[in-house]
């Protein structure tokens, strides 16, 4: 029995060498890896959630640089208007003062020279006078050699519901004051006008007047008003508010100084002898 069995486990055992020496891979089932290998590789990779929350954070990110850069865009804008239209003021009262500082008139032919005044609009005045104007003053350019001009300030309506700006005209003293705005040199001096109001000093009243009827003189002094800004509903106060006092430098021109003037006739006195006989 003994025997028997011994030779049974011999058979087994060769077998199972026959086995390994022919290479055929074990049947026992594998094993499943570790749950620790499975969360470290899961953790290695995004899910839908978090690159859906990522994007919504670099939106934010974005959405808020575009803000502040839209924020800076719109101050320096803003800053640059104010700045250019604080300049154009400095312009329009320089030009006024400058203008009527250097208005002439002269006496022998002031057609050419009246001084010109509207003040029937309460808001707005028209000026139109004679000066001899420096070779600084804005538009001389245009007229070389001829320093002596009619200068026309006048307001032009806004359009589109725009303000109304504050023009400087400016053509030859021999131009016809009807004549067509194409001969003429236009500047305009500020886009922005509120009020434009003229007042001459009255010795009659010892105080100032709003109307100036002889256009064959210069008026002693004046106070321009000039307003810029602010709500253009009826009744509301203009943002900023410039007076200028001015006094004209050209009071009138008399004819014995203006020079050139025509030599009286020579009259040839009748002979007081007889003639005598030839």
């Amino acid at each position: 029995m003994r025997l028997a069995r011994d030779k049974w486990r011999t058979a087994v055992s060769s077998q199972h060498s026959a086995v390994s020496a022919c290479g055929v891979a074990d049947a026992r089932p594998a094993t499943a890896p570790p749950l620790s290998t499975l969360n470290s590789r899961l953790s290695t990779a995004f899910t839908l959630i978090e690159v859906l929350l990522a994007i919504g954070i670099l939106a934010l990110v974005m959405t808020a640089i575009y803000a502040s850069w839209a924020a800076v865009l719109r101050g320096a804008k803003i800053g640059n208007a104010a700045a250019d239209e604080v300049q154009r003021m400095r312009i329009a009262r320089q030009a006024l003062e400058q203008s009527l500082a250097s208005a002439v008139l002269y006496a022998s032919n002031p057609r050419y020279y009246s001084f010109i005044a509207d003040t029937t609009d309460e808001k707005f005045a028209l000026l139109s006078f004679v000066a001899h104007l420096p070779p600084d003053f804005p538009g001389s350019g245009m007229f070389p050699n001829q320093p002596l001009r009619r200068v026309t300030f006048a307001v032009e309506p806004g359009t589109n519901s725009g303000p109304p700006a504050l023009l400087l005209r400016q053509t030859s003293i021999l131009t016809p004051t009807n004549s067509p705005i194409e001969e003429s040199y236009t500047l305009t001096l500020s886009r922005n006008l509120a009020v434009f109001g003229v007042e001459f000093w009255s010795t009659n009243l010892n105080d100032w007047d709003v109307e100036w009827l002889p256009t064959n003189q210069v008026p002693k002094m004046l106070r321009v008003t000039l307003g810029f800004g602010g709500d253009r509903r009826a009744g509301a106060a203009p943002a900023i508010i410039v007076s200028s006092v001015i006094s004209p430098g050209g009071q009138g021109v008399p004819n014995g100084l203006q020079g050139n003037q025509p030599a009286a006739p020579t009259v040839l006195a009748p002979p007081t002898g007889r003639p005598g006989k030839f």
